[in-house]
């Protein structure tokens, strides 16, 4: 599964950068708005499926708790991704780990049902950015 997470990120960031970098130009302000879904989603869900995948690779076998577990230290790359999100915001750090909590780390299928729940978490608090935070946008 790994590879569809990474193909995933690699397809977000390509159309971001298609949309922002090339194509700016040729783009209304509202189609720019409108375009963030193109790439949020996909960049999302594979973000979320890499971190959960690290997690259910390397989490031992004998710990259950994922919480406990991205906050021990044993894994330095997601240690410092939670204290990264700690610092920009506890809603961030509560939208990344609540996919990661509800679902049971041993489960099969683990990092892929984190990933559409992530992604589709994210979908919806953008829908409500927009709609009702922005709504002129």
């Amino acid at each position: 599964m790994k590879p569809l997470y990474q193909l995933f990120v690699l397809a977000g960031l390509g159309i971001f950068a298609y949309f922002y970098f090339f194509n700016f130009d040729n783009m209304s302000e509202t189609e720019l708005v409108n375009s963030v879904m193109y790439w949020y989603v996909p960049l999302a869900f594979g973000l979320y499926g890499l971190i959960a995948f690290r997690i259910k690779k390397r989490m031992p076998e004998t710990e259950n708790n994922v919480l406990k577990y991205v906050f021990s230290g044993k894994d330095q790359v997601i240690l410092i991704l939670m204290i990264l999100l700690g610092l920009s915001g506890l809603i961030g750090l509560l939208v990344l780990l609540l996919p990661l909590l509800i679902f049971n780390v041993r489960r099969p299928g683990y990092d892929l049902s984190v990933a559409l729940v992530g992604a589709f978490l994210l979908l919806i608090l953008l829908a409500v950015f927009f709609k009702v935070l922005w709504p002129s946008l």
